[in-house]
Order: C-alpha cells, then structure tokens, then sequence
C-alpha cells in the first residue's frame, strides 16, 4: 500500500499546477526585499503571511528584536515530520553593488543581492511546498519549513530552532530528513567542513624605536606564533561517496603596531581553522594552546593569549558551541530520493560533493539526528560578490525536485 501510494503520488507529479512565471516572480519579489544580517523582520512577517495563504500552520517567532524565524507545515494525517525544508533569510551587505534590490531578469539570471545566497534554495521550498498544498494530495506525515535568520553571523536563529524542536515546541519525528537549500549548483551535498575562529593576542612591551632593546616586540613575537601553527599536521577524513578532506588554517588578520618608530606592545592575529569530521572545538583550542604553552618557555619567550573569536561574533552561545563539520552516511535515504528525483528532472545523475566551506546541515545533524544534504540552486562561486546572480533554470529545476522529494518522503 505504501509504496503504490508513493509511486502513485509521484506519478502525478505532473498535475500538481507548478507555474514557471510563479516560481520566477517570487523569487524577484524576495530579493526585492532587503533583509542584510539584523535586518530580516520585515522578509520574515511576508512569508508568513504567505505561508498562511497558501494553508500551512505558520508560526512566528522573535528569536531577536524584530527578528523572526518562520515555521511553517502542511500537516499530514501522523503528528511528525517527513521531511524538513530549511533556509535563511539573511544576506550579506550590499558591497559595491549598484542595484541589489532589482532582481532584474537578463540573461536567463535574477540579479541580485540574496538572489543565490540563498532566496533561490528559499523561494524554491516554498513554491514546492506551495504546490502540494494545492494539489490537495493528502499526505501520512508532515512537510515542515524552517527559514532562519542570521545565518551569515553568529547562526542564532538555528540555535533557536534547536531549542524550540528538543523542548519539542516544534514537532518532528526522529527519523525526520531535512534539505538545507544553500546553493550547490544542485550537486549533492553529503557533508560540510566546521570552523573554529579563533584569535591569539602576542603580548609585548613597547619603546622607542631607536632603542628596540629596550622593548619586547609584539610583531616578532606573532610571526614566531604563526610558524609554528603553520608547521602543525592537519588530519584527513574520507567522506563516503566521495574521497578525502582535510583540514586546513588561513591566517586572515593581523594587527599591530601604532607607528613605525614604536616598538609594538600588542599584536592580534586571527585564524580560520576548518575542520573535518572527528575533529572538534575543544581539540583545536588544545592544539593551538599547547604551540602557545611551548612558545612561552622559548628564550625570548613569546606570550600569547588564545580565544575563540569572529570580528563579527559577540554572541557567547555561539562562542562557546563552535560551527562543526558535519556528514550523512552515504546509506542514508535523504542522499538516495535526492540523486534519483535529481536525474529524473536533469537528466543525469548529481556530482557528489563535500563542501570545504560551512553549512546550517551542522545543527540539524550534530544536535538533532537529522540526515541532511545540501542541494539547491546557484553558482555558489557568486555568493557575497557584486555579481550575484542566480540561474533560472536551476531555480526551477530544484523546485520540481523539491516537490518530488517531499512527496516521496511524506507519503512513505
């Protein structure tokens, strides 16, 4: 019965009314919108009004002032989730663009800030979600939304949907899968690397410059820092279906010095070091504290304070948690329905990726249990430049996936 219901479901797929000229004029009707980091209150009270006009159970919720995380599902006859959409609403800055907020269609693109990163993946849920409502198919379990905020800075708005789904304010089942809607290029995401920001402060002592002697350079004494965390080994890790990563460290930042006849008494050195599954937070800080611990005994010794720290972080929860790799098996069902609807509708099955960069996928596996894979539309490659522009045919492709997945998961 289950599966004749699937198979019937999805072979209908067709008669579900998805209209292009909706799909397109949506997505422009987001990236109008402007909701940059701090700002997504207004974009967050649209789509629930939209969400609630197209029959879902909609709920609204401050996870800062005037910054709200929508929950939306379209329930099924079983009080649990199928499947679970989930995308952030806010951007980045405008940079140099001229006309972020046009979403002028040229090129067979809709340009715009936000337009990958991530209104597409975000428009393309809710038009698939849309779409099933309509249909008046009846589904066994439920198709939930999650659209975050702040994804691009200190991730609270995912750390409140963590909460409110453990406290079990918000309802899903333990088998539940989830798609993050980032953009892929519709590639399928099977993993993610973490990160753990951190900065070291060289202490030092300051004199003039024409007697050095007489002070300790704080400059000299990062450079010796920077050495030592550059001769470390960083592990490797097979993803299965996909191969080896590794981790890596980018020094990013340096400040020191106040004038080029002072010898300098402070310098900050910052750091992203990405990291691959197994590894963690704690393990990185140990790693770096140890070169430090070492440095200090030296002859000069070098001083050097460690914490974890973001030029946009002042946010301790997110501190104190860190931003984790994350993978779903390669037997997962999430990885399947995703690569089998994908060659349905492009007609070739997805490249399977491992993305070096960060992922939300992180709460929903790491705290929730949820497998997750990353797939939806735009060239990531475009995200956060002033050529931001998201490809139309890939929207519309991820949308029919999207409605695929979310019958078969649903209806199972």
């Amino acid at each position: 019965m289950g599966g004749e219901r699937v198979a019937d479901a999805i072979a209908s797929v067709s008669d579900v009314p998805i209209a292009p000229d909706e799909v397109v004029s949506f997505t422009q009707e987001i990236v109008r919108q402007a909701s940059v980091t701090g700002q997504e209150g207004e974009l967050g009270r649209f789509l629930a009004q939209q969400l609630e006009g197209f029959g879902l159970q909609v709920d609204l919720s401050e996870v800062a002032p005037e910054r709200f995380n929508v929950w939306a599902v379209l329930p099924g006859d079983e009080p649990e989730l199928g499947l679970l959409f989930h995308s952030h609403m806010d951007t980045v800055p405008f940079a140099a663009m001229t006309t972020p907020l046009s979403a002028e269609l040229a090129d067979g693109h809709i340009w715009g800030r936000g337009s990958v990163d991530q209104k597409g993946g975000l428009a393309a849920s809710v038009m698939a979600v849309a779409a099933i409502a309509r249909s008046g198919i009846r589904l066994k379990r439920g198709l939930g939304l999650a659209l975050v905020i702040d994804e691009e800075s200190e991730h609270r708005g995912s750390m409140a949907l963590v909460e409110q789904m453990v406290s079990s304010e918000l309802s899903y089942a333990a088998d539940c899968q989830a798609i993050v809607t980032e953009p892929s290029g519709l590639r399928l995401v099977v993993g993610c690397k973490g990160t753990t920001p951190y900065q070291i402060r060289v202490q030092g002592r300051a004199a003039h410059g024409s007697r050095p002697w007489l002070g300790i350079n704080a400059v000299h004494g990062a450079m010796q820092v920077v050495t030592a965390l550059d001769g470390l080994e960083y592990p490797e890790h097979t993803v299965p279906g996909y191969g080896p990563v590794s981790g890596s460290l980018n020094l990013g930042v340096i400040e020191g010095g106040r004038a080029y006849n002072i010898v300098p008494d402070e310098c900050l050195i910052w750091f992203d070091r990405r990291t691959v599954p197994g590894e963690s937070q704690e393990m990185i800080l140990g790693a770096v504290q140890a070169v430090l611990d070492q440095l200090a005994t030296g002859e000069p010794p070098v001083h050097g304070t460690l914490s974890v720290a973001r030029p946009d972080w002042n946010w301790d929860p997110i501190r104190e948690r860190g931003l984790w790799p994350a993978v779903t098996p390669a037997g997962a069902p999430i990885r399947e329905m995703v690569a089998r609807h994908h060659e349905s509708i492009a007609g070739a099955s997805p490249q399977i990726y491992f993305t070096d960069g960060y992922n939300e996928m992180d709460f929903l596996i790491n705290d929730l249990g949820i497998p997750t894979v990353q797939y939806g539309p735009g060239d990531s490659t475009l995200c956060h430049t002033d050529e931001e522009r998201l490809s139309i045919s890939q929207l519309l492709d991820a949308t029919r996936v999207y409605v695929r997945v979310a019958l078969e998961a649903t209806l199972g």
